[in-house]
Parts: structure tokens; sequence; C-alpha cells
């Protein structure tokens, strides 16, 4: 019996011991992984902000010099950054300003796609002025549509923009009652080309009106010229 019972208590003993060990690991293992985590989030906002600030710094450049005269110095003095930095992100200016026209039109598309992006069935009739998102968009990225309307910095972007819009409404929707006369290519030109021209012509006038009233102007004529018209939405 004394034979079992010192069995058990030194079994009893490892047990504990073992137990302490791998419970202690557990901690520090989940310290660690909250750590990289913390690390992981802090890295990302820092890489976040340092090309926020590149950006700032070109678009600010472009508003006053030709793109090619820009430097790289240039840019990073403005940025208050060095050059390390800027290399760490992009290999050239080029490639920093193709960043930017990549977040104006992934923007843009969000906020053309925000009255229908979670609806099936679409009718211009239910359009809310609040639902037109397009030129909060634009008043977001003033700097770029500024030197797009006012300059010749950004030649070929309006011709992106147009094509953008024509795809949009070409790929996201099927019109459930077409007018067999109007053919859907050139509806999809009509609509880009209204678009792009209150925009422009928004931009061109200092952005004379507040988004809201553009938004509620849009509705309208939306309405006045396509009143019959209800669509299913190809998005998923």
């Amino acid at each position: 019996m004394i034979f079992f019972f010192a069995i058990f208590f030194s079994f009893f003993s490892y047990y504990n011991e073992n137990c302490e060990r791998f419970l202690l690991l557990l901690d520090a293992s989940h310290g660690k992984k909250v750590e990289v985590m913390t690390n992981s989030l802090t890295t990302d906002r820092r890489v976040a902000k340092s090309k926020a600030a590149l950006k700032q710094a070109l678009l600010g450049w472009m508003s006053r010099k030709e793109f090619g005269e820009i430097t790289i110095t240039d840019i990073v003095e403005s940025a208050e950054l060095n050059r390390g930095t800027f290399y760490k992100h992009y290999s050239c200016k080029e490639q920093l300003l193709d960043d930017i026209l990549s977040d104006v039109l992934s923007d843009l598309i969000r906020a053309y796609r925000y009255p229908y992006a979670n609806m099936k069935n679409f009718d211009v009739q239910m359009l809310r002025p609040s639902n037109i998102k397009i030129f909060d968009h634009v008043q977001n990225y003033a700097a770029v549509y500024t030197l797009m309307v006012k300059t010749n910095s950004l030649p070929e972007f309006k011709n992106r923009i147009y094509e953008t819009l024509k795809h949009l409404y070409l790929a996201d929707m099927t019109e459930l009652s077409p007018n067999p006369a109007i053919d859907k290519e050139v509806m999809a030109c009509y609509q880009a080309n209204a678009v792009l021209g209150i925009m422009t012509e928004w931009v061109q006038n200092n952005f004379k009106h507040n988004p809201a009233y553009l938004a509620e102007q849009l509705v309208e004529l939306t309405r006045l010229n396509r009143s019959q018209e209800s669509y299913l939405s190809n998005l998923d």
C-alpha cells in the first residue's frame, strides 16, 4: 500500500510540475502572438502613414511643377521622410503616381456602385440623393481631379475615368425592359459622358456647389430622362 501511494504522489507531482510548465509555455506563446499582432498593426499603420505622406507630397509638387521636373528629393523633403523610406515602397515616382491613380479609380468604383451594391433589382425611380456618393468621392480626391481638369499633368486620366464609368454601366446592370431602339453601348457612352461632364464642370468652377446639391441634381436628371428604367444587378 505504501509503495502504491509513493508511486501515486510521484506521478501527481510530475503531472503538476509539467502542467504548470505547459501553462507557462501556453501563456508565453499567447503573449508572443499578441505581441506579433500588435507589431504587425503598428507596422501597417506606419506604412500607410508614410505612403499617404508621399502621395500628398507628390500631388503638391504636381500643382507647382511639371511631373518630369519633380525629383525624389522634392517628394521626400515635403513628406518629411528619407529616400530609404521612399524606395522601400516605390521604385520610382511613376509608380507612386500609379498608386495614387489606382486609389482614385478604386474609390470611384465603390462610390458609383453604392446606390445598388446591396440590391438585386434597382429601380431608377427609387434612387435617392443620399445614395449618390460619386460627388463625395470627387471632393475627397479634389487634388487629383483639379490636376486632371485644370492642368496637363494627367493627360490620359480623364479617359480612364470615362472608360471606368462606361464599363460599370455595361458590366454591372442588365435592364429589365430595354428600349429596343437604344443600343446599350450608346447608352453607356451617354451615361459616362453625362456623369463625367458634371464632375468636370464642378471642378472647373472650383467646387461651387456642395456634393448633396449635385446629388439632387443628378437624381432629378436621371428621373427626367430615364423614368421607366429598372435594372437587374449583375453584382454577386
